[in-house]
């Protein structure tokens, strides 16, 4: 019967969770906005093809390939963008860390398929910026003030 018990306690202990890695979760959230915003892109399309009154400052984030001999992307916020069928065209709206010698004000090239992101002015609410509302908490205290006090309750506007 001992032995019985003692199943029951592993059995027990195997399913307990174990704590969450905060660093794989923010990854995880960071990886849900960007499909949200993804999700939301024909969003921007139909505002950015026709913005309302008060619509302006269109931009995206896109992910670039890094420069700097490693492996993965940069991403990085594009202002001033032009649509074409077959691409998008853009420039860096700061100074990247990962691309080489480009600087604020790059024009960059992209597809839409690089997209992670995107965010326009709605009055004086920003709409979008799915990324940066997860990343909130690790902006440093003034940063994320003024984020918050611009950034609508809804990344599409709904519900203001």
């Amino acid at each position: 019967m001992r032995w019985l018990a003692g199943l029951a306690v592993l059995a027990v202990a195997a399913c307990t969770a174990e704590p969450a890695d905060p660093e794989a979760q923010f990854e995880r959230d960071l990886a849900s906005a960007r499909e949200q915003a993804r999700g939301a892109l024909s969003f921007f399309w139909e505002r950015f093809a026709d913005p309302g009154d008060g619509e302006y400052d269109f931009s995206l984030k896109a992910a670039f390939p890094r420069r700097d001999g490693q492996p993965g992307n940069e991403e990085a916020w594009v202002q001033y963008i032009a649509r074409a069928p077959d691409k998008i065209v853009g420039q860096l709206a700061s100074a990247p860390r990962h691309l080489g010698d480009l600087k604020k004000g790059a024009i960059m090239e992209f597809q839409e398929s690089q997209v992670v992101d995107w965010a326009f002015f709605q009055g004086e609410k920003l709409l979008g910026h799915y990324t940066t509302r997860v990343m909130l908490p690790r902006l440093d205290t003034t940063q994320a003030d003024i984020m918050r006090e611009v950034l609508s309750a809804d990344p599409k506007g709904e519900g203001q």
